[in-house]
């Protein structure tokens, strides 16, 4: 059954490659067409070589009528006028190409060598210039076609990654996503899409001079497939130990690029604990056996060419042994010009299918690759909206949860039939132990996660039933963590908006945030580009901003989740005025563990295990909460708030 599944999957990725790749049909129309001319120029390339040796290096021709190079070019002329109006016109006439050979031959055995070499040397030029250009121009359009794919694939997955649940992002590593966005696409633009270009061009020049060689000498054509065969046992062979080494080397790769993310995303506690030896030597194990993976794969995809060059020669060698028989027996019309021309086109069509016997051993590194990248392209978002979701644009009346359980594991419940209700206007806080439900509760309420059982309604509506676009304009969310982006201080603000927000809004967002004294401290104000997660501004100041991008949309609800708990005393009274001026006319929910940021709220929620425990003021749960007393005391001591 999984098995069935993965070769689904499989087809539906490769369709869906190929769908993208076909929105850009009229380019790869024009390169097949670039393609077919250019075959067709290289085949008739081979063919000038049958008039250099029969009729150029021809001792004994007698009755000769054109000796000099302008007499040739006339008779030539007329000879292929003669010939296009006894064929009814210039494509039946290509299409007779037989008789126009034969015509050829007489004029060329008629003229001087010195002539036909000229005429010769000017066509192999004309061949080759025009081989060349249409090689170019079709290399440049499917290069097109390819870079074109390439983008769409990681917009794709891109914004694959932006529907999903937190729920994934938990169960795989930031690395591993880099790697199959960058990596894991390149390999499937190269060795997918590149065979598929590769084969059709392949195939047409094979078709072009296996034709050649057909009129040349069948016979010897049909003993020389007899032998070509070898090439596609062995590099089939080869392909197998090389999607086999392919797998791994993503893997550790994706290794390499977590560790590096994960190593340098936490470098002030490396550097703390003094573990950047302990790192070193992590990194380099695992970057060493990325090397032993990539150096078979890399050792088994060598052997090609080797073993490749040795079939080449044991074909030519057997080819020139029979047709040099053919040569050499008496009254043989296979001439040496015809052997030639015959040993070219042949030659000619190992390269060919060399390329098409490798596309085996590229599709299966592919096929590696790809279904890494469908893990993303198959994934589908937990969260998504109902096909039949309302755009409810007000908040009315309260936010309730009724009935409510979930967990972030199975069979581990943080939340249990948990009710509550929350009014419009309200200031409510949460308060309690880490791991009691209380983050649980604002992601929840944002559909960062779905409920297992129950429902959380806002006026009485199911959050499920109204579009995400809409539910999520209702909060603006300061968390505990400071994220910040490496774009100005104008863009993080304007971020806490999905609509266009005038300079005005956003100065007056800062205002009430009171980041707007240290904004103007900076030499380029409002447009001052901040570095990585804003790294150059003090932690009370990136949270000001952030309350500043939360309040700029102008939402109806504000969450605060521990907004002010990895501040300094100073700064956190800043942040706390902060949240003060924001809060006012909105339905305000706090998350916190310092009772001194929430005792003014209209009521405070005390969760253990996921179960309210006591629900009241400040000076309510004093009385009839033992919970909150105690975590009062914690703080406190003796003294009371």
């Amino acid at each position: 059954m999984a098995m069935k599944r993965r070769i689904k999957n499989r087809w539906n990725n490769i369709i869906l490659i190929f769908r993208m790749m076909l929105r850009y049909w009229h380019y790869m129309l024009a390169g097949f067409v670039c393609m077919l001319l250019f075959a067709l120029f290289n085949g008739v390339s081979v063919t000038l070589v049958i008039p250099v040796f029969d009729y150029v290096f021809k001792p004994d021709k007698v009755n000769l009528l054109y000796t000099d190079f302008s007499s040739f070019l006339v008779a030539l002329g007329e000879m292929l006028k003669q010939h296009i109006s006894s064929s009814g016109g210039f494509f039946p006439a290509i299409q007779n190409y037989g008789a126009l050979w034969e015509d050829a031959k007489m004029l060329m055995l008629q003229t001087d060598s010195l002539s036909i070499l000229y005429l010769l040397c000017i066509a192999v030029f004309l061949i080759i210039l025009f081989k060349n250009i249409f090689y170019l121009l079709h290399k440049v359009l499917f290069n097109s076609v390819r870079g074109r794919t390439i983008r769409d694939i990681r917009n794709y997955m891109f914004s694959r990654y932006l529907n999903q649940s937190l729920t994934f992002f938990s169960r795989h590593r930031v690395g591993d996503a880099i790697v199959r966005m960058v990596g894991d696409v390149e390999i499937v633009s190269e060795q997918l899409i590149n065979s598929f270009v590769n084969v059709i061009r392949e195939v047409i020049t094979v078709l072009v001079f296996a034709r050649i060689a057909y009129l040349l000498n069948p016979v010897l054509l049909l003993y020389s497939i007899i032998i070509l065969p070898v090439f596609s046992f062995t590099i089939g062979l080869l392909g197998k130990k090389i999607k086999k080494y392919s797998k791994r080397i993503q893997e550790q790769l994706s290794n390499l690029f977590s560790s590096v993310e994960e190593v340098l995303n936490s470098m002030k506690i490396v550097q703390v604990f003094r573990h950047e030896n302990y790192e070193k030597k992590n990194f380099e194990t695992i970057n060493q056996k990325h090397y032993r993976m990539w150096f078979k794969a890399q050792y088994y995809g060598t052997l090609n060419t080797p073993i490749s060059e040795l079939n080449t020669a044991i074909t030519g060698i057997i080819v020139i042994i029979i047709g040099g028989n053919m040569i050499l027996t008496p009254g043989s019309s296979f001439t040496l010009g015809d052997f030639t021309a015959f040993l070219f086109a042949l030659f000619s069509m190992l390269h060919p299918l060399k390329v098409i016997t490798q596309v085996y051993t590229d599709i299966r590194k592919a096929l590696v690759s790809l279904d890494r990248i469908g893990l993303v392209l198959n994934q589908e978002s937990r969260i998504q909206d109902k096909p039949d979701a309302i755009a409810k644009d007000t908040f009315d009346k309260e936010i309730t949860f009724e009935n409510v359980t979930f967990g972030y594991k199975e069979n581990k419940p943080v939340l249990k039939n948990f009710n509550l209700t929350i009014p419009k206007g309200s200031k409510v806080a949460f308060v309690g132990s880490s791991g009691g439900g209380k983050t649980t509760i604002a992601n929840l309420m944002n559909r960062l996660y779905d409920v297992s059982s129950g429902a959380i309604k806002i006026d009485g509506i199911d959050i499920r039933d109204i579009k995400l676009d809409n539910l999520r304009k209702f909060y603006g969310v300061v968390t505990q963590d400071s994220i910040l982006f490496s774009k100005s201080i104008k863009e993080n603000i304007a971020y806490g908006s999905q609509e266009e927000v005038s300079d005005e809004q956003i100065i007056k967002a800062a205002q009430i945030a009171n980041a707007e004294e240290f904004i103007n401290e900076l030499p380029n104000t409002y447009n001052e580009v901040l570095g990585s997660k804003g790294s150059d501004l003090s932690g009370g100041q990136k949270q000001r901003l952030c309350i500043a991008r939360a309040i700029v949309g102008d939402p109806p609800i504000l969450i605060f989740d521990e907004a002010t708990s990895a501040l300094d005393t100073e700064s956190e009274q800043k942040v706390q005025q902060a949240i003060d001026k924001a809060t006012q006319n909105r339905t305000v929910i706090l998350i916190a563990h310092r009772l001194s940021t929430i005792i003014n709220s209209d009521k405070i929620f005390v969760l253990d295990k996921g179960k309210i425990v006591g629900s009241g003021t400040h000076t309510e749960l004093l009385k009839t909460c033992s919970r909150y007393k105690q975590l009062n005391k914690l703080q406190f001591g003796s003294r009371e708030l």
